[in-house]
């Protein structure tokens, strides 16, 4: 009786898994509009959104994950895994950069001991554009060097955080005016920047479209400017995914199906998600003003962002972390499959190592932000309003860190929590 107490606990009912197979059928009904014709499914099917996006039709790499993993819970109970190789090809097709949108020529040009050019994070639109200062501390970036001897390239693999389904606002893809899907992106103006607040814009900024410095000179104030390309990575999704397919593996390993490919990709995509656990500038955990060195600049934590970019044909590029951290990011479930499982342990030299502190921090936030009662809201900062200031103590104990360092805590969820994860694209 108990094993089949047990068995009941394991196994879903004949109920959830009919009403599963009927919502999959009409998610993959092509006159319902779920997906875009190319196979990209839609943040929404109806045009008129505010969440993250500010039009339906526009997807992210959250629906994506999501995707992976509806496929994979499709496999669970069909065998059938073909939808989930197809959910991961499409994303790794149109919303991880490939090579043509991220240049190898450019991204070897990047400079680990001076990973990006500072500046602020106003709270306000209006304090907009920020003012570039090379003179600020920038830290060192540890994994890099790493992460190009494993993989060989430079190019980085995350997904990026906004895709324009149908190129709905028309910029294309690479500038080009027409393909579909494009790369967007829309917050870089602060956290109170509201999602019919931000200004839309192409990734791939050869300045055809906005002003005479296409929409770089709205965010970042600089004596010139160069066409270029940038991405963000939102990193609960890449988590997520990762995650979904740690499941599609176990439960297509009772049907002798084998996907040791997507297993490659998953362990890679955690390889650079560690980028999402540094701060954004690379600077001492503690002390947001004193460029870090090593791994001074890491909170292990799953950031709001992590982003990249570089010159469009010019060898030099930049990467950030983040320096705020949010409950509702992280993944310990993902920070376990990526220390733990040898499937999964990615390929670099301290890409495991390195996930396993992450396990550690993230249950110890979690305790930390947990209240008497139970719940759990909020996140840390190694910034003070998102501006690196002096007059911060020195790096303690995590738990110490967190108490003392704090510059401030954010339970603002239905205003957008930490404010916006993709704020601070341009560098």
């Amino acid at each position: 009786m108990k094993n089949e107490s047990l068995k009941e606990l394991k196994e879903p009912t004949g109920a959830y898994k009919k009403r599963f197979l009927e919502l999959w059928e009409i998610l993959h009904d092509s006159e319902n509009g779920y997906f875009s014709p190319q196979g990209v499914p839609y943040h929404s099917i109806e045009t008129l959104i505010v969440e993250a996006p500010d039009y339906g039709h526009v997807t992210t790499s959250e629906t994506l994950s999501y995707y992976i993993w509806l496929e994979a819970m499709y496999g669970k109970f069909t065998g059938d895994f073909s939808g989930f190789k197809k959910a991961w090809d499409i994303a790794e097709t149109y919303i991880i950069p490939t090579e043509k949108d991220q240049p190898n020529s450019s991204m070897s040009g990047y400079n680990a001991s001076k990973p990006a050019t500072y500046a602020p994070e106003w709270e306000l639109p209006s304090l907009y554009p920020a003012k570039l200062d090379s003179g600020a501390a920038v830290g060192t970036d540890p994994i890099y060097n790493d992460l190009k001897s494993t993989y060989g390239s430079s190019v980085i693999y995350g997904m990026h955080w906004l895709l324009d389904a149908d190129n709905w606002y028309g910029f294309g893809r690479r500038g080009d005016g027409k393909s579909a899907p494009s790369y967007i992106n829309t917050f870089q103006r602060g956290r109170e920047e509201s999602t019919w607040e931000t200004i839309p814009q192409p990734c791939w900024d050869d300045m055809r479209f906005g002003g005479k410095n296409g929409f770089l000179d709205l965010f970042t104030g600089d004596s010139n400017y160069a066409k270029q390309f940038k991405y963000t990575d939102a990193p609960d999704a890449d988590s997520r995914a990762i995650q979904a397919t740690y499941w599609a593996d176990q439960w297509a390993s009772e049907y002798g199906v084998d996907l040791e490919t997507y297993i490659g990709k998953a362990s890679k995509m955690g390889d650079y998600l560690r980028y999402a656990m540094f701060d954004k500038y690379f600077r001492k955990i503690g002390s947001p003003a004193v460029a870090g060195t090593g791994y001074e600049g890491a909170h292990y934590l799953l950031s709001w962002y992590y982003a990249w970019g570089g010159g469009e044909n010019a060898n030099w590029s930049w990467v950030i972390g983040c320096s705020h951290n949010h409950f509702g990011y992280q993944n310990p479930m993902a920070a376990w499959i990526l220390s733990q499982d040898d499937e999964f342990k990615p390929r670099s030299q301290n890409g495991a190592s390195d996930w396993s502190k992450s396990l550690e921090r993230q249950l110890e936030f979690y305790q930390w932000l947990q209240s008497d009662e139970g719940g759990i809201a909020g996140g840390v900062s190694n910034s003070n309003k998102a501006v690196m200031k002096a007059g911060l103590q020195e790096p303690q104990p995590f738990m110490e860190w967190v108490i003392r360092n704090t510059l401030y805590m954010l339970i603002r969820e239905a205003t957008g929590g930490l404010g916006s994860r993709h704020g601070q694209c341009s560098v």
